[in-house]
């Protein structure tokens, strides 16, 4: 049986050999800027385009039956006087340390589905996975490419 047939055929083997290389690299990663962006736009495009929009304006074709409308997330560095606050936004995509005193946030909790997945995912390859940094690997991968995306 091929890894892929192992892995699963939802999340392609390249995408999770790529979020473990951004899990596990400090600052010296052997993944450039450009491909985190990438694999952050996949990411993108697989779990948030339908409601915040392919260019994350938005306006997904979700976004107009929801109560809590989608940000525009190209403005994000407009909304922080010009700076990208990646580890906020890290916080809050991740979402398993956010509290929210007004009721639901109207957004997934991606770190909770993406270590869901990660802990399935081990449990069908041969070596050990580490769901946390998967987890983790593919909300920074998100992260990046919402850097990418911001208006000037």
């Amino acid at each position: 049986m091929t890894i892929a047939k192992k892995i699963g055929r939802k999340v392609p083997v390249a995408v999770y050999a790529c979020v473990s290389l951004i899990a596990f690299a400090g600052q010296g990663s052997a993944m450039d800027e450009a491909a985190q962006v990438a694999l952050g736009q996949t990411e993108y495009m697989a779990q948030c385009a339908s409601c915040h929009g392919p260019r994350g304006k938005g306006d997904g074709p979700v976004a107009q039956v929801l109560v809590n409308k989608p940000p525009d997330l190209t403005a994000i560095s407009a909304r922080y006087s010009g700076q990208f606050p990646a580890d906020e936004i890290q916080a809050i995509v991740d979402g398993r340390n956010m509290v929210n005193p007004h009721g639901d946030r109207g957004m997934p909790i991606w770190g909770n589905r993406y270590f869901a997945v990660g802990m399935e995912k081990s449990k069908s390859v041969p070596h050990d996975v580490d769901a946390q940094a998967l987890a983790f690997g593919r909300v920074a991968a998100l992260v990046k490419f919402l850097e990418s995306i911001q208006a000037e």
